[in-house]
C-alpha cells in the first residue's frame, strides 16, 4: 500500500511520525512523507527511517484563501502523480488542505487527526476579540468542508469532540478519540537532577489562561 503522510515541518516528520514510518515500512507499505522546509540533511534523514520525502507547500499562518486555493491544487496534483492508497494528515491546515487535495486527486482512503484544538480555540479571560472570532468561524467552517471527507477523525482527547465536533455539529464519518500519544522514552532518558544548588527551568507556553 503506498501512504501519505501530510504534516507541517521535516522536524515534526522525524521527531513524531518517524517510529510510526519505521512500522509501516517493516510491514510492507511504502511511505511518502510531506513537508514544507526539507533541506538535505532532513531528506537523507527521513529516507534513512524507510520515507520517501516529498515537497508542498502551504503557508501555515496564511490568511490568504486564493494561495490557499493554489495550494491546495498543487498538492492534489502530486497525490495524482504518485497515486496513494491512503492520505494521512495531522495539524490544522494540513487535516484541511491536505483531505480536499486527496479528494480532489481521487484518493480513496482519507484519515485526520487533531493533536489540539488550537489557539483561536482558547477562551480568554478577557473574552474573544472580533479578530479571533473570525478565525475561529473561518476555521470551523473549513473543518465543516473537509471532515465529511475524511474516513475517520482522529482527536487526542474526548474535550476536542465536545468543544469541536459536538459544539459545531460537525459531520465526521467517524471520529476516534485515541487518548495522549507521548514521546518515545528512549530518546528522553532519565537522568538524576542536580540538587546542590537547586535550580529548574519551567518548559511551557505562556498562555494567558495558565
Amino acid at each position: 500500500m503506498k501512504i501519505a503522510l501530510i504534516g507541517t515541518t521535516a522536524a515534526c516528520v522525524l521527531g513524531f511520525r518517524a517510529d510510526l514510518i519505521r512500522a509501516l515500512t517493516e510491514n510492507g507499505h511504502a511511505v511518502y512523507a510531506f513537508a514544507l522546509d526539507y533541506d538535505s540533511e532532513s531528506r537523507n534523514s527521513v529516507r534513512s527511517i524507510g520515507a520517501i520525502p516529498m515537497d508542498y507547500h502551504i503557508s501555515r499562518a496564511g490568511l490568504n484563501p486564493f494561495s490557499d486555493l493554489i495550494s491546495t491544487l498543487k498538492l492534489s496534483t502530486v497525490l495524482r502523480s504518485i497515486e496513494p492508497d491512503l492520505v494521512f494528515s495531522y495539524f490544522a491546515k494540513p487535516v484541511i488542505f491536505g483531505t480536499l487535495a486527496a479528494k480532489l486527486a481521487g484518493v480513496k482512503r482519507r484519515i485526520g487527526m487533531l493533536e489540539g484544538l488550537g489557539y483561536v480555540f482558547t477562551e480568554l479571560p478577557e473574552g474573544m476579540g472580533f479578530k479571533r472570532r473570525l478565525l475561529k468561524w473561518i476555521q470551523v467552517s473549513l473543518y465543516r468542508m473537509a471532515f465529511p471527507f475524511l474516513e475517520r477523525l482522529i482527536l487526542l482527547n474526548q474535550d476536542d469532540q465536545i468543544d469541536l465536533v459536538d459544539k459545531y455539529k460537525l459531520k465526521a464519518k467517524k471520529v476516534s478519540v485515541l487518548g495522549g500519544i507521548g514521546l518515545s522514552l528512549e530518546n528522553y532518558p532519565y537522568s538524576s537532577p542536580p540538587v546542590s544548588p537547586v535550580s529548574f527551568i519551567f518548559v511551557g507556553r505562556l498562555l494567558a489562561e495558565t
